[in-house]
């Protein structure tokens, strides 16, 4: 756990940085929330992205097994 001083050091840090104005510490902070909370729905985004072409992977195998299978019986049709 950290210590008064500690503390006491981190937090004249912060309001150095931001020239001891809390509304652009604020805005930082807002803004660090929104960036992450978009890089989560981003993150969603790729995998049901991924989700979706694994789906249609296995959609257009099904089909290319059911066309080689109709192509057989097209054959089959022929030779009689």
């Amino acid at each position: 756990m950290a210590t008064e001083q500690v503390i006491s050091i981190v937090v004249d840090s912060i309001v150095e940085a931001f020239g001891g104005d809390p509304a652009l510490f604020a805005a930082y902070l807002t803004r660090a929330r929104l960036e992450t909370e978009l890089a989560e729905l981003v993150s969603a985004q790729r995998k049901a992205r991924a989700e979706q072409a694994a789906g249609n992977a296995e959609k257009e195998a099904a089909w290319a097994v059911l066309e080689a299978q109709r192509v057989a019986k097209l054959a089959e049709i022929d030779a009689l």
